[in-house]
Parts: C-alpha cells; structure tokens; sequence
C-alpha cells in the first residue's frame, strides 16, 4: 500500500479512536460506580481563585465499586473540594467524616496529612427515575458518536477515492476494504462500550429493586 494511502487511513483512524474515546469517557461520567475517569474534570478553586486540579489538593480512594474517599492535604481546602465536586458531580452524594485510625492507611502518613476530616462521595443509586435518564442518555451518546464515525466515514471515503482514482483497481480495493475495515471495528468497539453501561445501569436498577423489596419486607415483620 503506497504512503499517502497509508498517510491518510492512518488520519481516518486517529479520528475514530478520539470519537470511541471520547464515547466511553462521556459514559464513564455517567456516575453508576466509581469511575476514576470521572474526576478528571474535577477542579478545585480556593478563595483567592486559584485553580488546582483534585489531585494536587487531595488523595483519592476508591473504598468500594459505588463510593469515592477524598483526603484533603489541608483542611482549610475542605469546603473548596466540597465545591469543586457539587458543581462537576452533583448526583453526587458526599459526607464529611471523621476516620478512625485503623481504617484508612492515609493516617499513619501524618507528616504529609491532616487527618482531622475526609470526604465521602457516594453514588446516586438507580432508581427508577435514574434508571430512564440513564437508559436516554445512553441511547442518545451512542447515536451522536455514531453520527461523527459517519461522517468521517463519509469524508475519508471521498478522499480515498480521489487518491486512489489512477491507481489499479487491486490497490484501490485493498484501500477501500482496509477503510470499511475500520469503519465496522470502531462501530463495534462503540457498541460493547453502550452494551456494558446498558449492563452496568440494569444491574445496579436490579440491586435497587431488590433492596426496595428488602426494606419493604423488614417493614412488614416490624408492624
């Protein structure tokens, strides 16, 4: 395959990458566990208006699948990183607590922390009202990706056909086939990233269900 065909498949792929890419970050901030991608647009901005981002203010755990713990390096930064995370999550549940020694490996290292408060972020669970925006918005990414992956099927078709216009019809085959390869690989790359967050939204709908069913028979053997 000669270098400008090769030159321009390879622009057709680093597009499709960032369009999958950006196709499984937008889902990973629809917030069903906690997914370390989804504080990457987290900032913090203290009082004289400094912007930071989390890491540089605080240390993350992930304590289980549904929460996030935030350690802040000082405490003074505390209700900023409150701030911060309410205004780029604010399905998120937080609390403020303050841990015991034994449960959290970040006291020990009292040189670097102050270990008077962290923050807890918990995920919403998937009720039913959640469960609808979630299935919506999961039908509605997937379609706008699809439409770009689309359209630079579309371009790079044109532009493929144009450079391979002199060439023998072997090579120009070989070229066309390689593109539609990539077009079907990167369609299907976005349809298991929709396929597992459809997955993940009706087993977390499922866990809820069953804890609805749970609390409503406790109640039951109360009374």
């Amino acid at each position: 395959m000669r270098n400008s065909i090769k030159i321009l498949i390879g622009e057709m792929d680093a597009k499709l990458t960032g369009h999958a890419g950006l196709l499984n970050y937008r889902y990973m901030n629809l917030c069903i566990k906690a997914e370390p991608a989804a504080l990457l647009s987290l900032t913090v901005t203290d009082i004289e208006g400094n912007v930071y981002n989390i890491e540089e203010v605080a240390d993350t755990m992930i304590p289980d699948d549904f929460s996030f713990e935030f350690v802040p390096r000082e405490m003074a930064m505390l209700p900023f990183i409150q701030k911060g995370i309410a205004e780029s999550h604010p399905e998120f549940k937080q609390e403020v607590i303050e841990p015991k020694e034994e449960d959290h490996f970040f006291v020990a290292n009292t040189a670097e922390y102050d270990q008077e408060k962290h923050i807890i972020c918990t995920m919403p669970e998937v009720d039913n009202n959640r469960y609808d925006v979630l299935k919506e918005s999961v039908k509605a990414l997937y379609d706008d990706s699809m439409v770009e992956i689309d359209k630079v099927k579309v371009k790079y078709t044109e532009l493929l056909a144009d450079r391979t216009r002199e060439l023998p019809k072997e090579e120009a085959d070989e070229a066309k086939d390689k593109l539609e390869e990539l077009f079907k690989r990167y369609s299907e790359i976005c349809k298991t990233y929709r396929d597992n967050k459809v997955k993940e939204i009706e087993e977390s709908h499922q866990k809820w269900l069953a804890d609805q069913a749970e609390e409503k028979l406790n109640r039951i053997h109360v009374n």
